[in-house]
């Protein structure tokens, strides 16, 4: 049988902090492993600024390192304009244009797949292009609904534009021979956008069988974890709010966080002299991944928007891959999963009293809390592991 080869195409790949650039890596790094000949079309990692990927630190994946003739990494100018839309549209047209370039190089590649992988919409436009010069199939892999998340998130309102938005997303699922999806909260809406049925492949986050460690005893006082994104769609208020409760009830609160409103968060710790609260730089996935095994319990929330219901957010899988029971602020495919598996406490409220009151539970009960650590690693064992998954992407390809 002739080796099948693929082409990624993806804004976000190692070594890009998040849980975009690490799913890209493995499904590259396991699709690797079975036999399918991959490269990887990327942007040089600049999330969430540039000059933090000169520290080598993140550059931690000596197995990717060492397959570097096998991904091409794009530069991309960073053009600054008042509005900070306007500088959004052009990074992404960028991107779509020096992406058309290489595609139009690789023409005479043979490329069997295109996998593709959205948000943004931009970089999908140039894997339709791509498709009719090579006249391969193309896989397309849904990681958020959008433009849904833009309204969600209320960052963008312009009904025209939106609307120009909601023609490609109905074109690119029609366009698509398979779709992957990493939440199965998507499903219904993208079936509620085709003419005609074609295969939909549920592919979640999840962690490595290499990042699975039983976890030990935490020694130093009662710890609570928040990690992600420090931006729209993450209620920053609500994560003060909830730092000064923690605080006042002497409960360390670690938080993990990166994004545009990470200053603004770090100002408020110190203005408000909360001891019990640090706020951590970007950091590897590995040691980001340590430092909540060493919490008792972790936190998520999203803005309380509907479109969100649909969302499984990866850090939710990172805290059950860490055997650290959550209290969150979610509703929908979250909610389900941590109710179903007894993982912790999904509360559909914007309130902050009602989730600290279950973390203060949880600190005076350690039996609850040790059920639930353990419910967390069968789940994780039983539904998330990648080299378990990547099995339905392979026989697609294969």
């Amino acid at each position: 049988m002739t080796r099948k080869k693929v082409l990624m195409l993806t804004q976000n790949f190692y070594p890009a902090i998040g849980s975009a650039g690490n799913r890209m890596k493995n499904i590259f790094q396991l699709l690797l492993r079975h036999d399918i000949d991959i490269e990887v079309l990327t942007i040089e990692p600049s999330y969430p600024n540039k000059n933090m990927y000169k520290d080598r630190m993140f550059w931690d994946d000596e197995e990717v390192n060492q397959l570097s003739n096998r991904i091409t990494r794009i530069p991309i100018k960073s053009r600054k304009f008042t509005n900070r839309l306007v500088s959004r549209l052009f990074f992404y047209l960028e991107i779509m244009y020096r992406f058309l370039i290489e595609l139009w190089k690789r023409r005479k590649d043979n490329i069997d797949y295109i996998y593709v992988s959205t948000p943004p919409i931009f970089i999908v436009l140039s894997a339709f292009f791509g498709t009719k010069l090579i006249k391969n199939k193309l896989i397309l892999e849904v990681r958020d609904l959008w433009p849904d998340s833009l309204t969600g998130v209320r960052a963008f309102d312009n009904k025209m534009i939106i609307g120009f938005f909601r023609f490609l997303e109905k074109k690119m699922y029609a366009k698509a021979d398979t779709i992957v999806i990493n939440s199965i909260g998507f499903k219904s809406h993208i079936e509620s956008k085709l003419k005609k049925t074609k295969p939909i492949v549920y592919l979640p986050n999840g962690p490595r069988e290499k990042e699975i460690t039983i976890s030990e005893d935490i020694r130093d006082g009662f710890r609570v974890v928040y990690a992600g994104n420090l931006g729209m769609a993450q209620d920053i208020d609500r994560l003060k709010e909830l730092a000064s409760l923690l605080d006042k009830n002497e409960i360390h609160f670690d938080v993990l966080g990166y994004g545009m409103k990470k200053n603004e968060f770090q100002d408020f710790i110190q203005n408000e002299n909360l001891t019990y609260v640090n706020l951590h730089e970007p950091t590897t996935r590995a040691k980001s991944l340590n430092l909540i095994r060493n919490s008792h319990v972790s936190i998520a929330f999203l803005n309380d928007e509907e479109v969100f219901s649909t969302v499984l957010p990866g850090k939710v899988l990172d805290y059950m891959t860490c055997q650290t029971p959550i209290v969150a602020g979610v509703k929908g495919v979250a909610a389900n999963i941590i109710h179903q598996h007894q993982t912790g406490y999904a509360i559909e409220t914007t309130e902050l009293a009602p989730i600290v009151e279950k973390v203060l539970e949880l600190r005076e009960n350690p039996e609850l809390l040790s059920t639930m650590k353990k419910n967390c690693l069968k789940v994780i064992q039983d539904e998330f592991l990648w080299e378990h998954n990547i099995e339905k992407i392979v026989d697609i390809i294969k």
